[in-house]
């Protein structure tokens, strides 16, 4: 897309709170992709278009979904269909002036699943989507071919808009009228301006900032009055100490970091190898000083941001003697050389890493680790695209992934089931078990919430015993500001709807 700048003039109405409104600048890491919400996919961009559109639902700090543009929803199955009531907020209007109506809603779900002009990235995220009724000027049903959690989480995909004229693919993200509570003011390579509808809010200038040491100083400077970007545990250790002037808001992410064996290999056939390389990582350690506390250690996929699936379990710990029991049960014993053996073969890893440095420095504490029970480890660090690569066609035998932004328990099944490996889906280890495959099928049709709960906890149960991933942590979301701001109230998915409630506080100053 061409980057424009849109003056305030072109909102006649909105202008005078424009003005009126204080800014604070914000540092995100890279600049959003495209902030045209029917080709929004990268992080940055669909957070910035959460400002200014507004989806029907969405999803809340325990990873439930809670209305946005509606008052209330109701769900009921009739047959294999899934039908959703909503009833709209009446206050609710576009960024005109005008309300929102259940037509809007309609309309804007035939843009982006049926205009052929337009031809939306997420037409095929409503193709389960059998109709949209607007039964009066506020209430609507959404009625869905079958049941799948992902109907719900799709619909936060589906902003509700007003188009100018022409409507097609080519529309500038300003040709699009939002309903959120921000407009898009200024569109730059590196300076992205949003200017709330309420007068009483902040104007927010998102800033690419992609050096983190840059930043930091940046922060230190008052340049910045909150960063949102990502920073190494270090730098954000270093500015916790140094600057007393600075704000840290902090929670566990939605986000999973894990050891990934490639089961498809001879040596990760049997469960006690697997539980005893878990058992040699230090993970407190590793916590403690190389993440510097920035993280939760994992008892499964689902950190605590996930109020339904978390369950409080011990972290597996340290244990080397328990280690090598499992190691000697598994057939294998030290050489002469000190390396593993068994049958007269070496236990020799293949393990891909990708050169983030945070990454490099993790992996070589663990196989530090490894190494001193006698593993042969042969550790090949790669550039992103080589490693994904590699980790996407299993040529590996050990890898450190993590998964992100994923929204509730229907990811395992994309992750773990035996039909989702490559080039069919998530399960890059090639992980294997029919009683999983049989326990996360019942669980993705069950209709009655309570009791699907129960069969992804179950699933979850088997994959933990089987050492599907080896289990590391999941990093905070971490904000860092100026002591000039209060009310940030920080969501697992690292989103930034807590923008919405940001306030100036009586200490500091901002916007320099």
């Amino acid at each position: 897309m061409k980057f424009i700048t849109l003056f305030v003039g072109l909102f006649l109405s909105a202008s005078f709170t424009i003005l009126a409104t204080e800014k604070i600048n914000i540092a995100i890491s890279a600049a959003p992709n495209n902030l045209n919400p029917f080709f929004s996919t990268d992080a940055n961009s669909q957070n910035i278009n959460r400002l200014v559109h507004m989806a029907l639902i969405d999803f809340n700090q325990k990873m439930q979904f809670e209305c946005k543009a509606c008052s209330t929803f109701e769900e009921k199955i009739v047959g294999k269909k899934q039908i959703l009531n909503f009833k709209l907020r009446e206050n609710l209007t576009f960024a005109d002036g005008t309300p929102v109506t259940a037509e809007d809603v309609k309309r804007s779900w035939e843009y982006f699943a049926k205009n052929e002009k337009i031809r939306s990235t997420h037409m095929g995220a409503f193709e389960t989507i059998e109709s949209v009724v607007a039964t009066d000027k506020y209430n609507l049903v959404i009625t869905f071919s079958s049941f799948s959690l992902e109907n719900l989480s799709n619909l936060a995909l589906l902003k509700i808009v007003k188009l100018k004229e022409p409507i097609n693919a080519a529309m500038e993200a300003t040709d699009i009228i939002g309903c959120g509570d921000y407009l898009l003011t200024n569109i730059q390579p590196l300076e992205i301006t949003v200017s709330p509808k309420d007068k009483s809010k902040l104007t927010l200038v998102f800033k690419v900032v992609k050096d983190e040491t840059t930043l930091a100083l940046k922060l230190i400077n008052k340049e910045i009055d909150l960063s949102v970007a990502n920073m190494s545990p270090r730098k954000i250790y270093w500015l916790k100490t140094k600057s007393p002037n600075l704000k840290v808001w902090e929670m566990p992410s939605g986000n999973f970091l894990f050891m990934g064996l490639n089961h498809k290999r001879e040596i990760f056939k049997n469960v006690k190898l697997r539980q005893a390389i878990s058992l040699l990582i230090p993970r407190n350690d590793i916590l403690k000083y190389k993440l510097k506390d920035t993280a939760v250690l994992s008892v499964g996929m689902f950190s605590p941001a996930f109020a339904d699936m978390h369950e409080a379990k011990a972290v597996e710990v340290y244990d080397v003697n328990l280690a090598r029991k499992f190691i000697s049960e598994a057939g294998y014993k030290k050489n002469s050389k000190g390396i593993l053996e068994k049958d007269g073969k070496e236990l020799e890893l293949d393990w891909k890493v990708n050169n983030n440095k945070a990454s490099i420095e993790v992996v070589e504490v663990i196989q530090h680790f490894l190494e001193k029970e006698g593993f042969k480890i042969n550790m090949s660090i790669q550039e992103w695209g080589t490693y994904m690569s590699a980790f996407k066609s299993g040529n590996f035998d050990v890898v450190i992934g993590q998964w992100i932004g994923f929204t509730g328990p229907d990811m395992m099944k994309f992750v773990y089931h035996s039909k989702s490996i490559p080039p069919d889906g998530g399960n890059r280890t090639s992980y294997n078990n029919p009683e999983f495959d049989k326990m996360i099928d019942a669980a993705t049709i069950e209709t009655d919430s309570i009791k699907r709960t129960l069969l992804y906890k179950k699933a979850l149960e088997i994959v933990n015993r089987d050492y599907a991933y080896v289990n590391l942590w999941h990093p905070n979301i971490i904000w860092i500001g100026s002591n000039c701001l209060k009310n940030i109230e920080l969501e697992p998915t690292g989103g930034f709807y807590p923008l919405l409630k940001i306030e100036k506080s009586h200490e500091g100053v901002c916007g320099k």
